[in-house]
């Protein structure tokens, strides 16, 4: 049997955090799994030694972008790839370089707002010169195919994925009941980069809301996890409102602890308008927490039209309310995940990854 060779250019994967970090290694994890793949890749940030599997070669990370170019190029020489997988819309240009040299086809991988509307001239051409464009959710497929002018059929899907051994319901831990002081409360969470440019996700909206939300269902209390460059104007929103006793700023949350605080929260909420994807969804409700999300985005996805959970306009603000308010009337089980959450489970993910590579590189005769 011939090994086919794949080489993966990604931002990030083995030794980072965050979504697209996790996204990748499970994409590569998957093809890893293969026995008639080669695969190896390489990653701009992150580290060696830190989960990759046993087959699948991983080199990261690299001082800089031009560094990281010129040990793709030498590695794309040397290895001679079947099929060059960019993990980054920003690789376009390295990308259709190595498969003019190799004669490689593309596979290129899109998440949310980088996708939605034209980039540089560079990162257009890696996806025009793309054999096959995947995306995690239909809202991005469709932001891309409003203008990239491509057939429709080369814009696939390969949806977030999730590790159910991991993410798993149990009760409520006591020592994060403690540390927040949110003892026989009912807790909202809410989990993300607060980066000025991702403050789409909605954090402002229930600030606004959570005093109400305190008398008509209340105690309640708001947990904001995660950090960046948009905290200080949340921060200043909460004082200026006076809801300081209401809500916690929790600050960058470790990966080994991500688990718990799902399972601390009665409700996980983001009203988002801009989310790609939104794999915390996932996350959450593998827990066993309800969800409330935003309708006008690739959320809409991740909770399956509705099925898995709340969908709500982020814009209407009693509908915001009731939809929360809704939500912990109902409560949560400690004991059990949200149903249907498995269909993001690893193994079909795992499957569908397979069909992509067998698309993109069908069998030659007589293999």
């Amino acid at each position: 049997m011939k090994r086919r060779r794949v080489l993966a250019l990604v931002a990030e994967a083995y030794g980072s955090s965050g979504g697209i970090a996790q996204f990748n290694r499970h994409l590569l994890d998957a093809m890893a799994l293969r026995d008639d793949l080669d695969v190896r890749a390489l990653g701009l940030y992150g580290d060696t030694q830190c989960g990759e599997p046993d087959g699948l070669v991983w080199k990261a990370p690299f001082r800089n972008k031009a560094a990281y170019g010129m040990r793709a190029l030498r590695e794309a020489l040397a290895f001679n790839p079947d099929l060059i997988v960019s993990g980054l819309i920003g690789f376009g240009s390295l990308a259709v370089l190595l498969k003019s040299l190799t004669r490689s086809r593309l596979w290129s991988v899109t998440h949310g707002w980088e996708a939605w509307q034209p980039g540089s001239w560079t990162d257009n051409w890696g996806l025009r010169r793309s054999e096959m464009i995947t995306s995690v959710s239909r809202f991005t497929r469709n932001k891309l195919l409003a203008w990239l002018e491509r057939p429709a059929e080369r814009v696939k899907l390969l949806p977030n994925t999730i590790d159910l051994d991991r993410f798993e319901p149990a009760p409520r831990p006591e020592a994060l009941e403690r540390r927040y002081d949110v003892a026989g409360k009912k807790v909202l969470v809410t989990l993300g980069r607060l980066a000025a440019i991702d403050a789409y996700k909605g954090q402002d909206r229930i600030i606004r809301l959570i005093a109400e939300l305190d008398d008509r269902c209340g105690p309640v209390h708001y947990i904001i996890a995660g950090d960046g460059d948009d905290r200080r104007r949340l921060e200043e929103l909460v004082e200026e409102l006076g809801v300081e006793r209401f809500v916690t700023f929790a600050g960058f949350v470790p990966d080994e602890d991500v688990e718990d605080l799902y399972r601390l929260a009665d409700l996980f909420v983001m009203p988002s308008t801009g989310e790609g994807f939104g794999i915390v969804y996932l996350e959450a409700m593998a827990c066993g927490c309800p969800v409330v999300a935003g309708n006008k985005d690739g959320s809409v996805d991740a909770l399956a039209d509705g099925e898995l959970g709340r969908l709500v306009d982020p814009d209407d603000r009693t509908a915001l309310l009731e939809a929360i308010m809704a939500s912990l009337v109902e409560g949560r089980r400690n004991d059990a995940r949200i149903p249907g959450v498995e269909r993001f489970a690893l193994p079909p993910f795992r499957r569908r990854v397979s069909e992509l590579i067998d698309h993109i590189l069908p069998e030659e005769p007589g293999i």
